[in-house]
Order: C-alpha cells, then structure tokens, then sequence
C-alpha cells in the first residue's frame, strides 16, 4: 500500500473483560465521517473493497479475529464505521481515527441498534440489499429512518421507501415518504372516516379492517429471525418505479435506516 494512504486497524474488545473479541464472519460497512457516504476503502494490497455496486446493493465486508482493517485516501482522518457481529450485537463507531487501534464494546447487553446509510441510487422498484443480514436470534421491535438529503420523485409513492428482507420487500415499512429532511417512523396516517393507510410492514404489525373495509385498528408485533436464513438479507425498494434523469451525483437522497432489536437468550450466538 502506497505511503499517501491512511492505515484503520482496529481491534474489537469485550469492555468487561478486556479480551480481544474472536469474529471471523462479522461485517462492517464505512462510511465518510457524519454523513451516509460509504468511504472509498481498500485492502493491504491495494484493491477497491467495493462497498456499493450502483443501482444493485450495497456490500459489508468481513471482520477477521474481531478485527476491523483497511485503507483510505490521505485526506479521510475520520470515518464512521456501522458493525453487526457473528453473534448479533451492532455498534456504530463515530469518528473513528487512524491511531484508534482499539474500541470497547459491550457484547453482553441485550439491546441494540443497527444503523445503516442508503441512498436514492436505485431508480427503479428492484430489491436491494443493504448488506447486513438478520442473525439467529434478533428480536426487530422497531424501524425508523432518517432523511438526510431529499429523495426525488414526483410520482406518488417514487420518492417513498420500502424496508424488509430478502423474503418480504416491505415487510417492516411500507412507504415511508422520503421528500423532507428528519426522522420517519412507521405510525400509519388515519382519516376522520377512520381510514388507515399502514406504514409498518406485516412483519411489525397486524392491521385489521372493519365490516366496510375500512382498516380501523392495527397491533405492533416484532419480527423474530430464528434461524439465520438468505430470507432475512435486509433490504429496501421503491414502492412505485422512478427513473433518475441525470447521473448519480452527491444530490441523490440520502440517510440511514435504524433497526431496533432485542437478542434472545436461548437463540443468539456467543460474539
């Protein structure tokens, strides 16, 4: 690796017993420092660690022995890096230096949050991966997204976002409007006439429509991955086709999507 390259060699370390932690199949996406930009990352040898293929996924890479270990450009003396262990337990490194050989985290507690960056690159309703998979034993309570820069889209439902995994596209949020800056949840928007549009997915809760159709009730329920199968890939979509009319450039919307979950005792592996 040349000279004018930054080195990030960082080792995951159990805060209570101050051992190294061992992850050989845990991942980890970067991202440019306060902003949902993936950072241009590369191996010892040289080689692009590609972390988003435009228009198709986006790509974590692999933890080995619990560590974290790759290069940037001279200029990055910063990064943010979003972590999911083998076993299920996520961390969201903020302002992450080079010197920075060694983060402590808690793999003990049982709640979290995984916190992934996305953007507006995929212009049509295709599925696309976030790179980050449910593990055996997460416990999905809860999706809400932040909105860092405006999607576009004019069309009712293009400039709207799906969340779910690999076996159901919207199965934890459903049209998520993504036009303004902030925070959305998925509290679905009722009418004087009692009307529902749901904006949780079938796997966060269970909406129930009256004698005339109406969708007048719903029940929050949380979506356990109890094996850990290709179907609980993560993933977003659009609801309605929209095709971008000029190259993929920094206005493209822009945010993050938070997972909240709880680790089951019986189920969740040991890192």
């Amino acid at each position: 690796m040349s000279q004018r390259a930054r080195e990030y060699y960082l080792q995951l370390v159990n805060t209570r017993t101050k051992k190294p932690i061992n992850d050989d199949s845990g991942d980890f996406q970067v991202y440019q420092p306060g902003t949902p930009v993936r950072q241009t990352i590369r191996s010892v040898a040289g080689a692009t660690l590609t972390q988003e293929v435009v228009g198709t996924s986006f790509i974590s890479r692999d933890m080995t022995d619990g560590q974290i270990h790759f290069f940037t450009n001279l200029s990055a003396s910063l990064v943010d890096i979003s972590v999911l262990t083998a076993g299920g337990r996520s961390y969201f490194l903020k302002g992450v230096t080079p010197s920075q050989h060694r983060i402590d985290v808690d793999p003990e507690k049982s709640e979290y949050i995984l916190t992934v960056a996305i953007n507006e690159k995929h212009s049509c309703t295709t599925v696309k991966p976030i790179g980050f998979a449910l593990r055996k034993g997460m416990v999905v309570s809860d999706v809400f997204v932040k909105v860092v820069t405006a999607f576009n889209g004019g069309v009712t439902a293009s400039n709207a976002l799906n969340v779910g995994r690999s076996g159901d596209r919207d199965g934890l949020l459903k049209s998520i409007v993504m036009t303004t800056v902030g925070y959305r949840q998925g509290a679905p928007i009722v009418s004087t006439t009692g009307t529902t549009v749901p904006r949780y997915g079938a796997e966060l809760a269970d909406f129930h429509r009256s004698s005339s159709g109406l969708m007048v009730t719903y029940v929050r329920r949380s979506y356990f991955a109890q094996t850990a199968v290709a179907s609980n890939n993560l993933t977003i979509s659009r609801p309605t086709a929209f095709t971008l009319t000029k190259s993929f450039t920094a206005v493209a919307g822009k945010g993050y999507v938070f997972f909240v979950y709880s680790l089951s005792p019986l189920e969740a592996n040991e890192n």
